[in-house]
């Protein structure tokens, strides 16, 4: 694997973001970088994943205690990482020649996968109305409820008409001016 080393001179902040970690049951992975920022300017990648913090074994940490163990470098912060892609490539020969590889994770981020993340989530924009987005449909298909659906425009029509013809009616005053009273009664307010 490409392993190497960066020191980031401190204080924070460092430039960087963590994903995963041991509570995930994903290795621990530089999920985005400050343009600029100090690991983005010692060559840090996105991707990458973190072998040790301030040569602490990072591989049984937790989100947590990677970002705590981050946190407490105050004078700079020693990384060893390991090149996304890299990784990907020596578990792919290892597993190629026979040898037996367990516990990999199910995402190891490369540029093709960066691609295609970014591809797939070109089109999304805020939408507007009762239209859904994409993402929102492939969540529905995940949990059985894309069968429902959204109310059309003159289902909401009626449904806004009668609602403004319930709180213009008698029935609506009375029952408003029932629950001032009462609560000024129970505020001991008078009304």
């Amino acid at each position: 694997m490409n392993v190497y080393s960066v020191t980031l001179s401190g204080p924070a902040p460092w430039g960087f973001r963590l994903q995963g970690g041991k509570d995930f049951s994903m290795p621990l992975t530089v999920s985005r970088l400050t343009p600029g920022g100090k690991a983005a300017q010692a060559g840090v990648g996105v991707g990458d994943w973190v072998v040790s913090i301030d040569d602490a074994n990072a591989e049984d940490m937790t989100h947590v205690e990677a970002q705590n163990k981050i946190r407490a470098a105050t004078d700079s912060l020693t990384l060893t990482l390991s090149k996304g892609e890299a990784a990907y490539y020596d578990l792919y020969q290892q597993s190629k020649h026979g040898l037996r590889v367990e516990n990999l994770p199910c995402f190891i981020p490369n540029d093709r996968s960066k691609k295609r993340l970014i591809q797939d989530t070109e089109d999304w924009q805020p939408r507007t109305g009762t239209t859904q987005s994409r993402s929102f449909r492939i969540l529905a298909q995940l949990t059985g409820t894309d069968f429902m659906q959204d109310p059309d425009d003159e289902t909401m029509k009626r449904s806004r008409e009668k609602f403004l013809t319930e709180i213009q009616s008698p029935r609506y005053a009375r029952l408003r001016d029932w629950h001032h009273d009462r609560s000024a009664r129970a505020l001991n307010i008078k009304s």
